[in-house]
Parts: C-alpha cells; structure tokens; sequence
C-alpha cells in the first residue's frame, strides 16, 4: 500500500470522527475509487472498500450505545428499516449463494463489494441525512463525481488521449471511457443520476437567489451537461434508449389527460409503423454486432439455466465455469446487413464465411439485468431483486402522487433513475459492479429517506 493510500485513510479516519456526514459524502463523491486496488497482506481489496469499512466502523463506535445497548428496550417512535425484509432476504440468498458454485475467495469478495458493502453504505445514509436537505446534500456529492469523470471523458474525445484500447482511440470509431475500462461502464454510472440532478435543480428553483444558491444551480448544470455529453461520447446505446425511453414514461406520467391521450396515440401509431418495418429493423439489427452477441449470450445462457440450474443458478463467480459446456464458439455476423445473408453463408466458399465469422469470449455476467441475478443468486435472487426493483418503482410512485400538489418531483425523478437502471440492464450488467451497486443502495436510501420525512413509508 503506498503512503498516498496511507495519508488518505488517516484523513477519512479524522474526518469521520469529526464529521460522520461529511465523510459519508466523499465517499459517496468517489465511487469510481474502486478502480484503485492493492492488496493487505495476501488479501486484494480497494480504496472505496476501505473507505466504507472506516467510515461504518466510526459510525458503530460513535453510536455504540444506541447500536448496543446494555437493556434492550423498545424506543419510542422507532420505524423499522425500509426495504428491512428485502435486505434479510437478499443477505441470505447472496451468502448463499457463495457455497452453491463451490466456497471460493471470488465469491467471497462478490457477496462483500456487491451486497455487503452497498447495503451498509444504505444504513449509513439512513442513519445520517434526513429528507430533502439530504437528498439534494447526496445529490450534490454524485454530481461532484460525475463532473470529474464527465470532463475527463470529454477531454478524451477531444484529443484520444487516455483511451488504452487503441479501436476506442481511433478518431473515427472514437469511444471515451473516462476513469473506467469501457465505454458502457461510463454510462451506466451516469445516467441513473441525471434525474436526480435536474430533480435537485428544480428543488431550489423557487429558493431565493443567493449567491450560494446561483453557484449551486451553475454547478448542477454543468454536471448534468457534461454527463449528458460524456454518455453521448460514449456511443452507448442502451443508456440513449433508456434515457430516451425513461423520459417518455416520465412525461405521460406528467401530462394532462389530453395531452397524454395525444401523446398515447402518436407513440402508438409510431409502435404500428415501427412493426410494419419489422424486418427492415430485423435486418438493420443483423448488422448490430453488440446485439447479435448478446442474443447469441442469451440463448446459451437460457440454455445452461434449463438445463439443471434454474433453481441455484451458477453460484456467485461461477458463471463463466458454467456456462463452458454451452458457450458458442462464434456467430456469422452479417456486418454488411445483406437481406440475403442466411442463404450465402449456406452456398458460397469457405473464404466467405470466415470473413463474415465473429468470435465470441465468455462474458462474466449475461448482459441482462434479469438473467444477471438469476445465474449469480438464483431464482430466489431474481424474484427477490425484481420484487425490490417494482416495489421501489411503485412507491416512488406514490410518493410522487402524494406530494403533486407541493409540485415535489423528487418520487418522480427516483422513478426515472431506476427505469433507466431496469431498461439499461436489459442489454447490460446495472448492478454487478463495485460502483454500481453501490448506486443502487444510495437511490434506494434516498427514497427512504423521502418517506421518512414524509411519515408515510
């Protein structure tokens, strides 16, 4: 470990024990910090593993009474955590799920960065900020962090610097990827949190106009532009659908009748037209490389989980092992999208089809959101986590309806950031990630935190 790391965890420790909140906040502010391994001893961790296991372990020393007290007795006006049953179920079946592939250190180090971790991060949240003031306080520290990647990711794309996969680099099939390793990775990260930003933007929009509160505004916009750029440099599909598609929910939600009714039916008549072009879009997707792979991924995963796994899925870091047996070689890619692909790949020479053949790697997860927690955690896992993903979209729903009339668009933007989150994951890997993970639990604290307020969780 070098002493950078060293003087860093000193002052998260000074910090934490003079101001747990704020602390809580840089570390919220360096999510990405994951990225930054070593190891202690013969055991490899990271910094943003460390900063959580510092600021928790500060947290239960400054409540050590309340966390453990000496009589147990019931306090007054005490409410139970929310999503408190989801939270034991998931601990549970994702430590479960650890033995079923066979007890190793990769499973163990997935279950702490990917469930542990995040969850205790959601404690610590609900432990320390209160309603809207630690809504927008949470949401300022993401936009700090989006900020710093986004102008990175920008600089990429002006001078190709940085980008170490040398296709990415290229001027014109150019990619950022900011501090991360991937283009997806980026916009993953980003855009769940832009909601919130403009949510927290329009929270002060009627405060007075202090100095403070313009400086504020000035930075919020720039961290939602620049994240909204970075995703844009980025080349990412399934952020700029999800996006696209969040925001149409978002404004049928909104509307008034009429114009939702308007809405409804041109975005209808445009789902008929779409259809009627059906294989025009079939033949356009033929040429789609990222897409064709992942249908070929979803068919030989679909395949492993039918065949003895649909209960236990593969075990947490077993999915490459497992799916071996099933896993196809390659696919025939029809990168000129030509209509008559199929049969010529059939009829002409073996030069032909190697020119057209695409070699395919085992991927560590199934690129979607639902086949990703069956194969780690099983079918409990996938039943639990979609229980928890709709039942967050229904309350911050709710919350929503309830606080209409103070013109509070906090449930609403709560809403978009797990939308973009489930369309998203339906071609990619949302959760499975330090970073990401831990994103997940902050949205979730955050609504909590609404409903706490609001006294109706």
């Amino acid at each position: 470990m070098s002493y950078y790391l060293i003087l860093f965890f000193i002052f998260l420790s000074l910090l934490s024990r003079l101001n747990l909140r704020l602390s809580i906040l840089v570390l919220i502010a360096i999510l990405p910090s994951y990225l930054i391994r070593f190891h202690i001893g013969p055991f490899p961790t990271t910094l943003l593993e460390i900063s959580i296991i510092i600021i928790f372990l500060s947290w239960i020393i400054e409540n050590r009474k309340n966390i453990f007290p000496l009589k147990l007795k019931r306090k007054e006006n005490t409410r139970a955590y929310p999503f408190a049953w989801e939270i034991i179920i998931i601990l549970i079946v994702s430590f479960s799920s650890i033995f079923i592939g066979g007890l190793s250190s990769a499973a163990l180090g997935i279950f702490k960065a990917y469930f542990l971790e995040p969850i205790i991060l959601f404690i610590l949240i609900l432990n320390n900020f209160k309603g809207k003031q630690g809504f927008k306080q949470i949401v300022n520290a993401l936009s700090l962090s989006i900020l710093i990647i986004s102008i990175i990711a920008i600089w990429q794309k002006i001078t190709g610097q940085f980008i170490f996969n040398s296709f990415w680099a290229e001027a014109a099939t150019r990619r950022v990827v900011s501090v991360f390793g991937y283009p997806n990775a980026l916009a993953l990260f980003i855009a769940p949190i832009l909601p919130l930003i403009l949510a927290s933007i329009k929270l002060d929009w009627r405060s007075k106009k202090t100095p403070i509160i313009i400086l504020k505004q000035i930075f919020l916009s720039l961290s939602f532009l620049s994240g909204l750029t970075a995703i844009y440099f980025s080349k990412s599909k399934g952020a700029i659908l999800a996006l696209i598609i969040s925001a149409l929910i978002v404004l049928i939600i909104t509307l008034k009748k009429r114009l939702k009714i308007a809405l409804l039916l041109i975005l209808s008549i445009l789902s008929l037209f779409l259809y009627l072009q059906k294989d025009w879009w079939q033949l356009k997707l033929s040429a789609s490389l990222s897409y064709q792979v992942r249908i070929a991924q979803w068919n030989e995963t679909i395949t492993m989980l039918k065949d003895g796994n649909i209960i236990y899925g593969s075990g947490l870091a077993k999915y490459q092992e497992k799916i071996k047996p099933y896993h196809q070689e390659g696919i025939f890619f029809n990168r000129e999208a030509d209509p008559d692909f199929k049969r010529k790949i059939i009829i002409f020479d073996d030069k032909y089809r190697a020119e057209r053949w695409q070699p395919l790697e085992i991927y560590l997860y199934p690129h979607n959101i639902f086949l990703n927690f069956w194969t780690e955690l099983g079918l409990a896992g996938l039943i639990i986590f979609s229980f928890l993903i709709f039942k967050f979209i229904f309350l911050s729903l709710k919350y929503y309806y309830q606080t209409k009339k103070d013109r509070n668009f906090l449930g609403l933007a709560l809403c978009a950031s797990m939308l973009i989150i489930l369309l998203h994951g339906l071609v990619d890997v949302p959760y499975f990630k330090n970073d990401l993970s831990a994103l997940f639990w902050i949205i979730l604290s955050l609504l909590a935190l609404l409903s706490y307020e609001k006294n109706k969780y």
